[in-house]
């Protein structure tokens, strides 16, 4: 298996020419450059993208790396490795590096010591510290984690720490030896590359007793036996639970670009906003109450959330089981919806000008239904949506990319409209009685009046935005996800058994 981009498919920013997400008269903003047909796989179920380049090192590690690598060790890593695809099968990964520059062999990873059809359903790109020159890949199947070296072919180690199947692998995009894994046991788990794994409990004590704890998992703890081998070790944990963590799955996460916080979002319908800090003394550290949290946001499970900005963030949820006139037996679904919310609280924890405390708390509004958010916007989304990626281009602006079964639908979200509000209700004529006059007139016997019609206009929402809509040919419903690279210049779609590779097509 070898695949590469043509010297006539590399991208290259074109500064003289609009991008196609700035121009509303461009219909067609990708054309189809490359198909890769993976037949020797039962079925693809994720992907990520390389999502560094030439320009990533100065926002890497505060800028630490810059006179080692910048030399030219860095751009050689980069051309390398530019636009490789890490793809989630059953029983195994496979890699497919595009480029031109120094073309290498597909890599095809079994995944070790699992049960037979155990799919990979999350992976992630990662650097080391150390070795900022040898990208790793960190994928999950069932609740074990795994981190590959590529550019060895070898897996260099593997992690157990959650209790239920893993859900999502989220890398930090400043320091990205940090990564987050989600996962059905109601937690959130933020691991260290740069350390070893735990060979025995290392847990807090809890008062009275004076030893640690030997609750496990379950308890957002490590259990008795050795974490794992080889590199990788759980220095957090998000912990579910009534007391203000999540109460169901948790499905997806994002780091803060610039301050120690963490979205996470899940089965319950919450959204929900932690500050995490690694202990100095590499100790596991334990949270279980964020310093935001709502359920009121969405109508049914919130599947992804990303961060726009400091204090703005989008999620996105299923559709929502709902029912007509309080009727069990009259259901319908509603459809999910794309939300865009202002987290008001963000300046009450980090004001200007003030260091940053290692111990932020909240109260108890804060982490049971807080009422600090603003909705900005709200978007109905087609029930068939099967992923949902948002990337940043070279631009700044942020771009939504809908995977839908046979085709994608592209939004800029600088394009999308604030909510409907509702008007005023209409003066009555006659004028109302007042309310003495109205007591007045009560009777034990009299009926209930008819209840008015439901209003049938529903506020609340925006209208749709604009849209640039991509067609997979012969998908026949096979999409499963899209993602976005080279700061928006190309589109990757991923079949059960196709990759589909779409780069800009230029005016």
């Amino acid at each position: 298996m070898e695949e590469s981009l043509d010297d006539s498919d590399q991208i290259v920013a074109d500064d003289s020419d609009t991008p196609w997400f700035q121009d509303p008269a461009r219909s067609k903003p990708f054309t189809l450059s490359k198909t890769v047909d993976l037949d020797f796989v039962e079925e693809c179920y994720c992907t990520a993208l390389f999502p560094w380049s030439e320009q990533s090192l100065g926002a890497l590690w505060y800028g630490e790396k810059d006179k080692e690598l910048q030399d030219g060790p860095w751009i050689q890593m980069i051309s390398d490795w530019s636009g490789a695809l890490a793809i989630g099968t059953l029983d195994s990964l496979l890699v497919i590096p595009l480029s031109a520059s120094r073309p290498r062999k597909g890599l095809s990873v079994s995944v070790p010591k699992q049960e037979q059809n155990t799919p990979v359903m999350a992976v992630g790109w990662a650097l080391p510290f150390e070795a900022p020159l040898e990208p790793l890949i960190v994928f999950s199947a069932g609740s074990i984690l795994y981190i590959l070296n590529p550019v060895k072919g070898e897996i260099i180690g593997h992690l157990r720490g959650h209790g239920g199947p893993i859900t999502s692998i989220v890398i930090h995009p400043t320091h990205p030896y940090l990564f987050c894994t989600t996962s059905r046991d109601f937690t959130t788990r933020i691991y260290d590359l740069t350390l070893s794994p735990q060979q025995g409990p290392d847990n807090p004590c809890w008062p009275p007793s004076k030893v640690s704890s030997l609750g496990g998992a379950p308890h957002g703890l490590q259990a008795s036996e050795p974490e794992g081998m080889g590199v990788g070790r759980c220095v957090s944990v998000l912990c579910g639970g009534p007391s203000g963590g999540h109460e169901a799955a948790v499905l997806s996460a994002a780091f803060h670009p610039t301050h120690p916080l963490i979205a996470t979002c899940g089965l319950d319908r919450a959204v929900k906003i932690w500050n995490f800090s690694a202990s100095p003394s590499n100790q596991l550290t334990r949270e279980d109450k964020p310093l935001f949290s709502s359920s009121r946001i969405h109508k049914a499970r919130v599947i992804s959330v990303s961060w726009l900005s400091t204090d703005i963030l989008i999620t996105h949820s299923a559709p929502a089981l709902m029912r007509r006139r309080g009727r069990k037996d009259d259901i319908y679904y509603e459809d999910g919806t794309m939300t865009i919310f202002r987290w008001i609280g963000f300046d009450r924890f980090f004001p200007a000008g003030q260091e940053i405390g290692r111990m932020l708390r909240g109260c108890s509004s804060d982490y049971h239904e807080s009422s600090s958010f603003t909705l900005i916007s709200t978007s109905s989304l087609p029930q068939q949506t099967r992923h949902v990626h948002v990337t940043q281009t070279f631009t700044g602006d942020y771009i939504l990319a809908l995977s839908l079964p046979d085709s994608v639908r592209l939004y800029n979200v600088a394009n999308f409209h604030p909510r409907v509000i509702a008007p005023d209700p209409p003066e009555r004529d006659p004028p109302e009685r007042d309310i003495e006059s109205e007591f007045k007139n009560v009777r034990l016997d009299d009926e209930e009046e008819e209840e008015d019609q439901p209003i049938t206009t529903f506020f609340g929402k925006s209208p749709e935005p604009q849209r640039w809509e991509v067609l997979v040919p012969g998908a026949q419903g096979s999409v499963q996800a899209s993602v976005l690279g080279f700061g928006g210049q190309l589109l990757v779609t991923l079949g059960k058994r196709r990759v589909c590779i779409w780069r800009e097509m230029l005016r």
